[in-house]
């Protein structure tokens, strides 16, 4: 009788809360941002709060998106990269069908090649983790991923199309999110365990931008920085759309000139803003830690809930109570996030939101 030896479990690296919370973080701002989407006009509250939120929610989702990717394609990367084109796939089938039935639209030129909604995140997540292979052998690859999203605004041709515009525009801050984790700039005790003063810059550098729109808030009247933030526009286009003042430069060279520092400094600010949260957010594990592991189901399925909230008029009616009602969506929006986080969410809309993709994948 020969003994025989069982083989290891194989090993699970323990979840870091500080991610989580951060995860959790920017989800709520996501929703919120959506809830006061079309309502963000009509008063200086609503306008300074999207404004805000728009200002760097998505870049530190794309950072922390690429603190968790790597440019080898092993099996379990390649999974991955296949679930999300997947999910982009069944996704566009199911805004597909509901405006079909709310609306009699059919299927029109842009289906699958603009983005449904919020479906161009997932495009760029694929977009990304299909380039950083090629990025990483770059000798300087968080400089040449920055001169690409400053000169993509350049051409009117990079647009919505597979979302090329926000593919370029924030992939400094995903390459930059995979060079902080492979290179260990995060592991400092500085950032592990931020010292009371660096907390407190990071508060200030949150708390100062926030100032901005609370001391001027006829800041819309003065430029509809709203509309670069969304990042879908060429520089020309976006000039035309939200000059800034009396600025609206002429010609190409005029609007090179001046689109490109506008696009670097609200990059640095957002890059800025994310740091600070990060420095600011708890390490420790909290009530809501749990719910940050969950966000790609609150990702998705608060779309629908926000579309009917608008469809119902619901949104407009809080809207009318004024800062009451902003309050109220606020709030709204917070309820929407921590009921999409709940665990029953994830077994009863896991076929579609993590549908199994290993009958597409060759077994080795």
């Amino acid at each position: 009788m020969t003994a025989t030896t069982a083989a290891p479990a194989r090993q699970t690296r323990p979840r870091i809360a500080l991610w989580d919370n951060a995860r959790f973080a920017l989800i709520l701002l996501v929703v919120i941002g959506h809830v006061v989407s079309t309502v963000r006009t009509d008063s200086p509250l609503g306008f300074g709060l999207y404004a805000y939120i728009y200002l760097f929610h998505m870049p530190a989702m794309i950072l922390l998106s690429g603190m968790f990717s790597r440019p080898e394609t092993t099996p379990k990367a390649v999974k991955s990269t296949v679930q999300l084109a997947v999910i982009w796939l069944l996704w566009e089938g199911i805004w597909a069908l509901a405006h079909l039935l709310t609306e009699g639209k059919g299927l029109g030129k842009g289906f699958l090649v603009s983005p449904a909604w919020t479906l161009w995140f997932l495009v760029t997540l694929v977009t990304m983790r299909l380039l950083l292979p090629y990025i990483a052998r770059l000798r300087h690859p968080l400089v040449v991923s920055s001169a690409l999203a400053l000169l993509g605004g350049l051409s009117p041709v990079i647009g919505t199309e597979f979302s090329a515009a926000r593919t370029l525009t924030f992939l400094p801050f995903f390459v930059l999110g995979w060079m902080a984790r492979d290179r260990g700039w995060l592991d400092g005790r500085w950032f592990t365990h931020p010292t009371p003063v660096l907390r407190g810059l990071g508060w200030a550098v949150l708390g100062g931008v926030a100032l901005v729109f609370v001391l001027e808030p006829r800041f819309r009247d003065f430029w509809r920085i709203d509309r670069w933030l969304t990042w879908r526009d060429d520089y020309l286009r976006v000039f035309e759309r939200a000059p800034i003042g009396d600025w609206q430069p002429e010609g190409w060279l005029g609007t090179a000139a001046g689109g490109i520092p506008i696009a670097a400094a609200l990059l640095l600010i957002a890059a800025l803003m994310t740091f600070a949260l990060l420095i600011v957010l708890p390490r420790r594990e909290t009530s809501v830690t749990p719910w940050g592991s969950r966000t790609l189901y609150v990702y998705l399925l608060h779309g629908p809930i926000v579309y009917g909230l608008r469809a119902t008029g619901a949104v407009e009616l809080f809207n009318s109570w004024g800062a009451l009602g902003m309050l109220g969506l606020v709030l709204v929006a917070t309820a929407i996030t921590a009921l999409l986080s709940m665990r029953w969410v994830t077994v009863v809309f896991r076929p579609i939101i993590e549908p199994p993709v290993d009958w597409l994948l060759r077994r080795d």
